[in-house]
Formats: structure tokens, sequence, C-alpha cells
């Protein structure tokens, strides 16, 4: 909780606890009042209001009435006053125990602080492919959209206010919640986090260029979920491009509207669906080098011109964004380094190609395992009861199809298992969860997150920090070539990150 959120309940609590007292004079009443009035002032003032509070700011009126009835009338203090009043007392302890409970589990988070030393900059860019027709709209003309979050090095402006967290958009979070199948008003707070950047601040001039790195979310998430990721690495020396994969994010906000993935209209029936929307986001990555190139020639918009050095182009992806980063690394002989979050991957190299470095983060529950053993993340047909195989037959149109799938991810992940062999870049962090290596982890206080799945010994926070070093030193080795960027010195700061060799 922030700090006024807790100011304004302990507040509440003491006016709560003055209830219950025989004796209670009225200035006693009025000053306490007064204070949660005050502390509810400031609290809004300061830090903004939210859903979450809401008995709490209920319970500044209730009291605020009940002070000024008590100094104008006699109120008798037994019978059945009495008891109404100790029975409102005990309700309003539970009220406020409620709240402090609720504001806990769903906070107004604090993103990590940088670990860099460049101020942050950010635009948001709007793109056409006027090559592609929307895959995920079924007989339509539309050509494929996509928004862009691009992060930069940037000269601080000290009269500008620091942007708010998902482009402090409410339908933007209405819909990403809905997503999740939650009342919106459940994540409403996400737009009251602030954020380290300033929108269209001018690009810091320390650098003449500086190296770029695309970054993919996952399947159902947005690009605004991994702001803390793309903030620290801006926060170094990189430009990144964050983008919104139209019809894959559970929310991505395009000009004038919303698009949610619940929108799209096509289907992929014919061979693996994940394959065909990870080849579809690396296309979007790849469309987003040619549109960069064209915005570091000035084409587009001066604030980035020649700021780009396009010779250094690196690609992070969590889930099937770090699928699409594979992608990349295997096809795209422009990607330099690669790193996938947690993302199975779809495809398997092909051994007469250099393939981009690359470094898998994979957690530790169940990846790092398939990962090892060779076998993909679907379930063997052996391993199905009569009624799942039926089930799956059904959905997959076939056992055959079904079996053929699973072939070529086993070969997939074979291929990735070999990679990284050869590499020695496969890590894993102990007591992980897929979500942890994302904001999301930070979405729910401690103590809650497992109740919607997010498991794992090791904290949000933690998870995210490991994340963050790892990738960084990666990046530094690969793209500038930074003669002190270690993995080892990673390892060795974080006892929790491990570097696997039994493949």
């Amino acid at each position: 909780m922030r700090e006024f959120e807790i100011v304004l309940l302990v507040v509440n609590l003491l006016a709560c606890l003055s209830w219950l007292s025989p004796k209670r004079p009225i200035s006693l009443k009025l000053g306490l009042a007064a204070a949660n009035a005050g502390a509810l002032a400031v609290h809004g003032f300061i830090e903004g209001f939210r859903g979450q509070m809401t008995f709490s700011y209920a319970f500044v009126a209730l009291y605020a009435i009940y002070a000024a009835a008590s100094a104008k009338l006699r109120i008798p203090d037994k019978g059945f006053v009495k008891i109404l009043k100790g029975t409102v007392a005990s309700l309003s302890l539970l009220g406020v125990a409620f709240t402090a409970l609720f504001a806990h589990a769903l906070p107004v988070f604090q993103l990590p602080a940088l670990t860099g030393d460049f101020d942050i900059g950010v635009q948001y860019v709007y793109l056409t492919d006027e090559g592609r027709a929307e895959p995920f709209l079924k007989d339509s003309s539309a050509k494929r959209q996509l928004a862009v979050k691009i992060y930069y090095p940037a000269k601080r402006d000290a009269h500008k206010p620091h942007a708010a967290y998902f482009h402090d958009s409410p339908r933007l979070v209405e819909a990403f919640a809905a997503g999740y199948h939650m009342p919106a008003f459940l994540f409403k707070q996400l737009t009251l986090v602030k954020t380290h950047a300033q929108e269209g601040v001018p690009v810091s001039d320390r650098q003449a260029s500086y190296p770029v790195v695309l970054f993919s979310h996952g399947g159902g998430t947005t690009m605004e979920a991994h702001t803390a990721q793309c903030e620290d690495l801006a926060s170094h020396g990189y430009v990144v491009a964050a983008v919104d994969h139209t019809y894959v994010a559970s929310a991505a906000e395009l000009p004038g509207r919303v698009v949610t993935d619940r929108d799209a209209t096509a289907s992929f029936d014919e061979g693996d669906p994940l394959a065909a929307i990870t080849q579809i986001m690396a296309d979007d990555d790849s469309f987003v080098i040619d549109e960069l190139a064209k915005i570091n020639a000035g084409g587009a918009d001066a604030l980035l011109k020649g700021k780009l050095n396009l010779q250094a182009i690196g690609v992070v992806g969590h889930s099937l964004g770090g699928a699409a980063a594979y992608n990349l690394a295997v096809r795209d002989p422009r990607i330099k380094a690669a790193v996938n979050l947690d993302g199975a991957v779809y495809i398997a190299p092909d051994a007469s190609k250099p393939t981009a470095p690359l470094l898998m983060l994979a957690n530790d529950e169940f990846h790092l395992q398939a990962i090892s053993a060779r076998e993909p993340l679907m379930k063997k047909w052996t391993d199905m009861l009569g009624d799942e195989r039926q089930a799956v037959a059904t959905a997959y149109g076939s056992q055959q199809a079904y079996a053929e799938i699973y072939e070529r991810q086993r070969l997939a992940i074979a291929g990735l298992a070999d990679t990284l062999k050869a590499s020695g870049n496969l890590y894993s962090i102990e007591g992980s969860a897929h979500m942890k290596m994302s904001d999301i982890g930070l979405y729910i206080g401690t103590g809650f997150r497992r109740f919607i799945g997010i498991n794992g010994s090791t904290s949000s926070e933690q998870c995210l920090a490991i994340v963050r070093a790892a990738t960084l030193t990666f990046l530094d080795q690969r793209l500038k070539q930074e003669p002190d960027a270690s993995m080892e010195s990673v390892l060795h700061r974080y006892p929790k990150l491990h570097r696997e060799a039994n493949l």
C-alpha cells in the first residue's frame, strides 16, 4: 500500500476504537473526524483515489456525520444505543481490516528503480503494414496495424510529469482486465502507477546513436506489462521498440479504438496455430525494423532521426513473444542477439544458416524440464485417458493431426536444446513462474499471487530483477561488445539464477 493509504487506514482505525471507549469527549470525536478528512484529502490529492479503498472513504463520511451529531445532540450511552454503537464499531473495524487486505492484494505498486544512468523518454507510434492483410480477420481487406511504444535515452524535462502506466487509458485497462475475465474495477488502479519515463522529451545527445532492441509480449498480455524491463534497458542506452501485436495482445490501443484478442475472427485450423501466430509476431517485428529505418532517416518523425544504430539490433520476447524472438534469431540476419523469456518454440533452426546468439531464461516449474528432456509442452498421446484423447482428437481434427503437431514441436524443442547446449546459454531462475518474468507478477500483492496461478518461492520482484540483469548483460555483450559485461557476475549477484549444463 501507498504511504498515505496507510495513514488514512490508521486514522480510520483510531476512530473505530474511539467508538468502543466508554468516555469520548466531543473534542476527541471532532478531532478524529478532522484527522480522517485531512488524511483523505491528502491521500486523494497526492496519490489519487482508487476503488479498493471505497470503504475507507465511506467511513470518513460516516464518522464525520456521527461526530457532528454527537456535538449537537445528547446521545445516551446505554441500552440499545450502546449495542448499536458497538455493532457499528465492530463492523467498521472489519471493514477497515478488509480494506487494508484488499488494498494490499491489488496494490498501486512502484515500478522497480532504474539501474542505468540515462533519463527515459517514451513515444507512441502507430504503423500500418500496407503489404500485409490483417491475418486475424477473416475475409477482410484491412491492413495489419500495430502500436509501438518506443523507449529511449532522453534529456529530462523538469517541468514535465512522468507518464502514467498503461498510457493513462482506462479503456485499455478495462479491456485488459476483461481478457482475464476480471471486473475492470479490480485493475483500474493500474493507471495510478507512475513510470520513470516522460513522453515526447528530446533524445539524449550523450551518444551519437543507440543500439536498438525489439520487445514482444506474450499471448493475452500487452506491451505495457513489460514497462519495467523496457525502461531499464533504455536507462542503459538502448532504444527499445515494444510492439503491441494486435489481436494477440489482450488489449491494444490504436488511434480511436482498443482492439482485443477476442475480436479476432480468423481461425488457424490447418497446422499448428501457435506456430502460425508466433510467425505473424516475428513478421510484425521485422516490419517494425523496416519502419525504424525510415524513422532513422527522418522520414516520419524528427525525434529519433539519426539516433538509431541499426547495425546493432537485438530482440527480446516473453512467452509467445519469446518464440517470435527465436524465429527472428533463426531467420532474420539483421538480428545480432536474441533473448527468449520462457517461451516455447515452434520452429527448428536451419543447420545451413547461422542463428543469432540466443539467451534462454526458463522457469523451473516445468519449462526447464521440458527443454532438458527435449520434449514439447504438449501432452503425449499415450499419457492421455480415453475421454481426453477423444476431446483432443476433436479439437485438432484427428489423432494424426495432433501427432504431426506434437512431432514438429518435439523437433523444435530439440533444435532449441542443441543450440543452447552449444552456446551454454540456457539459464533458469529458482522458484520462478512464467508471469514473474513480466510486470504482471507485481499486479498482485505478496501472499495472494498463488491464488491466480503465479507460483514459485522466489518473489516477483526478485525474478524481475534477475530477468532485467541477465537480459541487459547479454545484450551488452552482443550489441555493445562491452568487455566488462559478464554473465558470471550476474550469477554471483543472484544465487537463484542458474546456468543449466545438463542438456
